[in-house]
């Protein structure tokens, strides 16, 4: 069996190195998928709106070919449109797959794909998946709206939210860990933990100042940090991750934050669970989200999960 596929390509994804390797990536495709079609992205929102054409126009699998902010905006359409924050996807049957060629690409780690070509395809060819639960978060955008957006990997709150900022409006051409070192050691300057509430299937996890909390599925972020070393895509819970505080005991261990041993700091809460509510209590204090390597707005939010939402093929 062979899937009728729609490859969605973020040409600008691994600071414009995937346009330029599209190529050798098509031939590569042209290897292990026998029918498809793809569409480039030529700006935000852009992959979103092509997976859920995509899902109406009747593909049976979605391929997101870039990083980590790409499969955010590609799972996203494949929830239906509108206000509401949807419980369901538009079509239970659809079969989602990273290609790993952005600058994080920590799910695509997680999943062990590999970034180089040909190899980063070779997983689409066969009709094996496996279950994955997804996020939905609901948020205050920028610009003080609600909204709502799908997350396959890792939200989080706090410095993370900082350091995707700093690392969005950088250049993204030393690539990922370092990328995303450099941004956290600029978001670290001046920087205070910030107080918040987090509760977490209703009973309080949290209600002091945080460094960083992350509502996971998977269990890399930041281009490569191991925040949540015991997360799975389908045990039907988030891992809540919080580390309350970032004194010289921890800058000096940095090593641990990218091998998983971080949890065993005393620093370091955890808890699992299917419902996450955060908020600030800090008047005037804005909290950033990182929402899969995106920095869509501010808590407050609450982060919901679906199990077993979509078929994933790796």
């Amino acid at each position: 069996m062979s899937f009728h596929t729609l490859v969605i390509v973020n040409p600008a994804s691994g600071n414009g190195a995937t346009g330029r390797r599209w190529p050798e990536l098509r031939a590569a495709l042209d290897k292990q998928l026998d029918r498809w079609d793809n569409q480039f992205t030529t700006g935000p929102g852009d992959g979103t709106r092509l997976a859920r054409q995509g899902v109406a126009d009747g593909y049976e699998m979605i391929v997101a070919v870039g990083g980590d902010g790409t499969m955010n905006e590609v799972v996203t359409g494949l929830f239906p449109e509108g206000d509401a924050t949807p419980t369901a996807l538009s079509r239970p049957d659809i079969v989602l797959s990273p290609v790993r060629q952005g600058t994080g690409g920590d799910f695509a780690r997680f999943l062990g794909l590999p970034g180089e070509i040909p190899a980063c395809v070779a997983h689409l060819g066969g009709s094996n998946t496996r279950p994955c639960d997804l996020g939905v978060v609901e948020l205050e955008g920028h610009d003080g709206k609600r909204i709502w957006r799908g997350f396959l990997n890792i939200a989080s709150f706090g410095l993370s939210g900082l350091v995707v900022e700093k690392v969005n409006h950088s250049s993204k051409i030393l690539g990922g860990k370092a990328s995303f070192a450099w941004g956290l050691a600029k978001a670290m300057v001046g920087y205070r933990p910030q107080a918040v509430r987090i509760t977490v299937d209703g009973a309080r996890f949290v209600e002091e100042p945080i460094t960083t909390c992350a509502v996971a599925n998977g269990q890399y972020f930041g281009g490569g940090m191991r925040f949540a070393p015991e997360a799975s895509i389908d045990d039907g819970q988030f891992d809540v991750v919080a580390q309350l505080k970032t004194g010289a005991k921890e800058i000096l261990a940095v090593r641990d934050v990218y091998s998983g041993r971080m949890s065993e700091w005393a620093s370091v809460r955890r808890v699992r669970g299917a419902e996450v509510l955060a908020e600030s209590t800090k008047a005037g204090q804005e909290v950033l989200l990182d929402i899969d390597g995106e920095g869509l707005g501010r808590l407050p939010a609450r982060f919901r999960i679906i199990p077993s939402a979509v078929r994933l093929k790796i």
